[in-house]
């Protein structure tokens, strides 16, 4: 066996650490990544007027403590967000998952992607959804 020198052992120790670190943080669930994904609008939450004929649209959840985007599409395909990020107090950038291979169903329903509100999204005023096509609006949290 050949010997290691100390600064190489030190290195291999502080590399096995942040290992370590690494596959614990993995066990808590990520900011701005789903909480939940499911067909359909949310429970319990009155679709706006503006969604008609299947625009997309959001709405908080739990008194703003959550975020629930909403995207039409196929059933068998559907659109899903992959993840959030507070840009400004008043804005939030959704990223798109990308879209699953294979043939997809021509019906248009709801699929609803919740998130929990990003901590530094304001609570007083309007919230801008940035998706790559369009801008959804959150009108200012109650409670």
């Amino acid at each position: 066996m050949v010997p290691v020198p100390r600064t190489a052992a030190r290195l291999l120790t502080a590399v096995a650490a942040l290992a370590a670190v690494a596959t614990l943080a993995g066990c808590t669930s990520a900011p701005g990544r789903p909480l939940e994904d499911y067909a359909g609008e949310p429970k319990g939450v009155e679709a706006p007027a503006s969604s008609a004929g299947g625009a997309s649209w959001v709405a908080w959840l739990d008194d703003g403590a959550k975020v629930a985007i909403v995207l039409y599409g196929s059933s068998s395909c559907p659109p899903k967000v992959a993840n959030i990020s507070a840009t400004a107090a008043d804005s939030i950038k959704a990223t798109l998952a990308p879209a699953p291979g294979g043939i997809c169903t021509r019906d248009y329903v709801p699929h609803t992607t919740v998130f929990t509100t990003p901590e530094s999204i304001g609570k007083t005023g309007e919230v801008n959804v940035v998706l790559p096509d369009s801008t959804l609006t959150l009108p200012a949290r109650q409670g």
